[in-house]
């Protein structure tokens, strides 16, 4: 059996990641499976980059990194581990922990820890799954995402909900929705249209009054929300959406076909599925990866799919 390297973030999830850790540490332990750990909440790009950065080639065959945390977590340790540019890809596997593990959703992953973390032990080999490739050209970065890059108002959602505060008493009345519904009105009256200029094939796509454009390697934008219906983490593509000239009435029928996943057959939705994208937005706008805010950028950016091992297995 191979070893675990296990990347913690405890704080996932208001904490609840504490108690999945606890599960699988007790699990590992009874079962007396080698594995280190490092508990983390901010920095698991850098421990997951340090890690494999100590490594000799000769062991990379030995370990499996495991992650006990939210997608957020999980994005950064797939990041570290691939700018430690290895000769070969270490082994991902996942505990889903985090508060809306839409990653685990769109690969078959458990979202029950225990199960999850069967599915890690009963498994033989890895499987490839694709993931998402980023290259800003006007920031000089790469990057990589497992479930979706969002650009226009999808983003300012992730970013006012990052900052919204804890309301208790809300939480006691079974109420906790109320601030993220206020906080999608918001955006909606806040968000301007913008331009986005599309690059597929060689060639070029123009949109004057882009609402969303979003990247998705998976259906998911979270538990609730099937964002990009026809994408598959196992076909290779990734999946653009861009929702134009969306007016009032054209959002409240875009929820509408969204509910029952029908929003491609919008007319002011507009879909491609490439392997290759380029997108260039010259006005800030908000961004995410993953459901985590990036802030304001100008955007000149190629999108392509690529793959990853992961290590579970989806039958018994």
């Amino acid at each position: 059996m191979k070893s675990f390297f296990i990347v913690v973030n405890e704080h996932a999830n208001s904490g609840k990641s504490k108690q999945n850790w606890q599960l699988v540490k007790s699990t590992l332990d009874n079962r007396q499976i080698n594995y280190t750990f490092k508990i983390t909440n901010h920095d698991a790009k850098q421990v997951a980059y340090s890690f494999a950065k100590n490594l000799t080639t000769a062991s990379l065959d030995d370990y499996i990194v495991m992650v006990v945390g939210g997608d957020g977590t999980l994005n950064d340790t797939i990041n570290g581990l691939k700018h430690a540019h290895l000769s070969k890809d270490l082994p991902l596997s996942f505990i889903p922990s985090g508060n809306t593990n839409s990653f685990a959703k769109g690969s078959g992953i458990s979202n029950n820890p225990a199960e999850a973390l069967n599915q890690i032990l009963i498994a033989k080999d890895a499987q490839y799954l694709d993931i998402g490739c980023f290259e800003e050209i006007t920031h000089n970065k790469k990057g990589y995402f497992l479930n979706d890059f969002g650009i226009g108002i999808d983003a300012y959602i992730v970013s006012l909900n990052t900052h919204i505060a804890h309301h208790t008493l809300f939480k006691k009345m079974h109420l906790g929705f109320l601030p993220y519904i206020w906080n999608v009105l918001k955006a909606y009256f806040n968000q301007e249209s913008f331009n986005v200029t599309v690059r597929v094939d060689n060639k070029y796509e123009f949109y004057k009054h882009a609402f969303l454009v979003n990247i998705a390697n998976h259906p998911y934008f979270n538990k609730h929300i099937t964002l990009s219906p026809e994408a598959d983490v196992n076909d290779h593509k990734l999946d653009l959406i861009i929702a134009d000239n969306i007016n009032f009435f054209n959002c409240i029928l875009f929820s509408i076909f969204l509910y029952f996943k029908k929003q491609l057959k919008l007319p002011s939705v507009y879909h491609y599925k490439k392997k290759e994208i380029h997108l260039i937005i010259n006005s800030l706008e908000f961004g995410q990866i993953d459901g985590e805010e990036q802030g304001n950028k100008y955007y000149d950016i190629c999108f392509k799919v690529s793959k990853y091992p992961f290590w579970f297995s989806t039958t018994e």
